[in-house]
């Protein structure tokens, strides 16, 4: 038996769901989902539980209340939902006799069997994750570069030990003090706490967007198992702003997305044509959504003698 957490709005239980269908068509194990609700409409949580119940697995969704997080760090031009911020009260929300789970975005699709990493001894550490992209995050935040910097779509958490040091407490703590050095929202609140208590797993537990990009954005000391994981990934994460549903998407995998979601009645199957208007400045907005990589568009822009900071 897994456990598995997800946090979502009404805006991802479609994408939740391809990941879940994903996750136990490559899966024989029983998996108890624990779902953390920000306002998912009751007809949602229904969709979510039949679909889960349909595999013989187990759902329970924990609602929580929004103003619990409403006031933390989020700007409106931020892609990522204020949900992001759940997975810092799991260890408070889940049941006392879970003392493992692997937290899982809704971004991201499985292509193997997860049981190598799920099953892998982690009773010293905080959490097993993969390094992110080299952003100098370490540096920003204000602790060693030697403990590196994970991302925190996909981990496997130890909850007894986050439990055991207070975890919640802190994470709420870090946030009124340190507001103002928060930008990657709860994955930085993560690494600034738990730094120096992560095991690292390889990359094919997380192939990020920017591992698939030319050139690929990413640690020396990964390139070595770079095109296996690419070939081969078991969890293909789609990391960036556009995603597979948005018109402008152009990672490689995006159509495994709907692969799955097209197995689900009720799942995602038409992208959406207008998003990229709302993450890119014009004119690259435009080149975008005509086919230019992000990168591409914002250089066609400045060539153009347009001024473009940031989105």
């Amino acid at each position: 038996m897994k456990n598995i957490i997800c946090g979502i709005d009404d805006k991802y239980y479609q994408h939740c769901g391809a990941m879940l269908v994903s996750l136990f068509e490559h899966n024989d194990d029983t998996f108890h989902v624990y779902i953390l609700s920000l306002e998912l409409a009751d007809g949602h949580k229904k969709l979510l539980k039949e679909l889960v119940e349909s595999y013989q697995n187990h759902l329970y969704i924990i609602d929580i209340d929004r103003k619990l997080i409403e006031n933390f760090p989020m700007k409106e031009t931020d892609y990522p939902s204020l949900a992001t911020y759940l997975r810092l009260f799991i260890p408070q929300l889940l049941p006392l006799d879970v003392e493992k789970a692997l937290y899982i975005d809704s971004d991201i699709i499985f292509n193997g069997d997860i049981s190598d990493l799920y099953d892998c001894d982690i009773t010293n550490y905080a959490l097993a994750g993969m390094e992110d992209a080299p952003h100098r995050q370490p540096e920003r935040l204000g602790y060693p570069v030697e403990d590196l910097y994970f991302n925190a779509g996909f981990l496997l958490l130890n909850i007894k030990y986050l439990r055991d040091i207070n975890f919640v407490d802190m994470a709420l703590s870090y946030i009124r003090d340190y507001h103002h050095k928060i930008v990657l929202h709860d994955q930085d609140v993560l690494n600034a706490l738990l730094h120096g208590r992560v095991h690292f797993v390889p990359i094919k537990w997380n192939m990020l967007d920017c591992f698939y990009a030319n050139p690929p954005f990413i640690s020396e000391k990964y390139k070595s198992e770079l095109d296996k994981s690419r070939k081969f990934p078991v969890t293909i994460h789609f990391s960036g702003p556009l995603k597979p549903w948005h018109h402008g998407c152009l990672h490689p995998l995006k159509e495994e997305y709907f692969k799955y979601s097209k197995l689900i009645p009720w799942g995602c199957k038409k992208k959406q044509y207008g998003y990229v208007f709302t993450i890119y400045r014009f004119p690259a907005s435009l080149f975008v959504w005509l086919g230019a990589t992000p990168e591409r568009a914002v250089k066609i822009s400045r060539k153009l003698g347009f001024k473009m900071r940031g989105k």
